[in-house]
């Protein structure tokens, strides 16, 4: 791997893979870096070594992913995998540690495709060992065929919670009960989107006919499944022991050591953040996003976002993104004419506006409810540091409204995560405990390194070194 680049390429996923070909088709050096071991990000994790029979659990949706994967391979850009970027600059400069030791690559321009992740919730008990997010539980079985063999409960909201549901059925999981958090009541703002969604009319029943496939099974197992659940609460000692929540006005228990929760997912911002890209609050999904043209552009000439960094469109629609970014930097250094470039960009730009159309109604259909980050004063919300809920508030109530100040006294966001895992609690409870609407919030703002990264890897730095392996 050389040092200079004329892109650099951040993210393995559908949109990285998708902008790193097209980039090293025009016949550009591009390098692109990732955290894993494969290529595919979180959706196509492992997806060039899963066995058949993961193939078969996954689906086709899964599978499907291999066609970028051979475009990719095709194109052969340069791929340093395992490799943990932990500061990145607009001026197109990116460290990161691989192998033991940290070094520099830089290119002129510079496109972040760090993918999604899911919403993280702090509820009662979500510390405990045995709780996890459903995306977690589909990695396990990605990377190593693992499923629970004890029970296990899954509880949120959304397509991925159906999606595990129907992979844990299909493995023989002992699934115990399936509780739906979303409020019965959202159907109705999603309807207004219902007829531009069924011009995916295929795609539209292909989610309805898994969610029927859930429920026929679950009844066939005397699973139960309770719609418009709340209170969720995990119960245990040393690990989980119980799953307790309200459905109605009844109180709902369930023996289990597993809790698989999902409430959503939301875009991966934190080295978009870093690297000073402005972003914007979405109303309906309740996330901050990056401020982006159709390509990727962000406030700063030559750095793009691309996939669901941008905003949580899934799978498809982020390999689109990266096409459609790739090109866009290959016509700005001058290796597609205009007229190319509109030949090649209009079709992607049309599977693009076609995979979006169903994207309003899902939204509003799974939007945040209202409730979501109402949680007792004694709710751990900052998992590296051990802030509570309650102490967050005081400090609000006090008259300290910005996430940074928060950090510096109560180092709320200052762990190893660096505030993935609690910046949007933190920021709800400002809004929630001030009144402040959260798009006047100040957002979280995260420096380097964003990733831990030990002295002995800046020891081993080869900085200004060229690696040919």
């Amino acid at each position: 791997m050389k040092n200079r680049y004329d892109a650099i390429v951040i993210g393995a996923g559908p949109a990285g893979l998708a902008c790193s070909a097209e980039l090293a088709d025009k016949g550009l050096q591009v390098a692109i870096v990732d955290e894993q071991a494969t290529p595919g990000g979180q959706i196509y994790r492992n997806i060039t070594k899963a066995s058949a029979r993961q193939h078969t659990i996954l689906g086709k949706d899964y599978t499907d992913g291999m066609d970028v994967i051979d475009t990719f391979k095709k194109a052969a850009p340069d791929y340093l995998p395992q490799a943990r970027i932990w500061q990145a600059e607009s001026n197109g400069d990116v460290f990161l540690s691989h192998g033991g030791a940290s070094r520099k690559i830089s290119a002129d321009y510079l496109v972040l495709a760090t993918g999604a992740m899911e919403r993280p919730v702090p509820f009662p008990g979500w510390t405990l060992p045995g709780v996890m997010t459903c995306g977690g539980m589909s990695n396990l079985f990605k990377d190593s065929s693992l499923s629970p063999v004890e029970p296990v409960v899954l509880a949120g909201s959304g397509p991925l919670l159906w999606l595990i549901a129907e992979h844990l059925f299909t493995l023989d999981a002992p699934v115990k009960a399936i509780l739906d958090t979303t409020p019965l009541g959202q159907i109705f703002p999603a309807m207004k989107h219902l007829p531009m969604a069924l011009q995916r009319f295929g795609y539209m029943m292909k989610g309805v006919k898994m969610i029927a496939d859930v429920h026929i099974t679950a009844m066939k197992r005397k699973v139960p499944i309770h719609r418009n659940v709340t209170d969720l609460r995990a119960v245990g000692k040393d690990r989980l022991e119980s799953v307790k929540a309200r459905c109605g006005s009844k109180e709902i228990s369930f023996e289990a050591t597993t809790l698989l929760v999902n409430e959503g997912i939301i875009p991966n911002t934190s080295l978009l953040r870093q690297v000073g890209v402005d972003h914007t609050w979405d109303p309906v999904q309740r996330f901050w996003h990056p401020d982006v043209s159709e390509e990727g552009r962000t406030n700063f000439p030559n750095v793009f976002v691309a996939g669901d960094g941008q905003f949580v469109h899934g799978a498809k629609s982020a390999e689109y993104k990266g096409q459609l970014t790739g090109l866009t930097i290959a016509k700005e250094l001058h290796r597609l004419s205009d007229a190319e470039y509109e030949e090649q960009a209009a079709p992607v730009r049309e599977n693009l506006k076609q995979e979006l159309l169903p994207r309003p109604f899902i939204d509003a259909l799974y939007a945040p409810r209202e409730t979501l980050y109402t949680m007792s004063d004694s709710t751990i919300v900052c998992r590296c540091e051990g802030v509570t809920a309650g102490r967050i508030r005081d400090l609000v109530q006090d008259g300290y409204t910005d996430h940074n100040e928060i950090k510096a006294i109560i180092r709320c966001g200052m762990g190893p995560c660096q505030g993935r895992m609690c910046g949007s609690a933190v920021l709800e409870l400002i809004v929630e405990t001030s009144g402040i609407p959260p798009y006047k919030a100040r957002p979280h703002r995260l420096r380097p390194p964003i990733k831990p990264v030990s002295l002995q890897e800046l020891a081993n730095a080869k900085l200004g070194e060229t690696d040919e392996s």
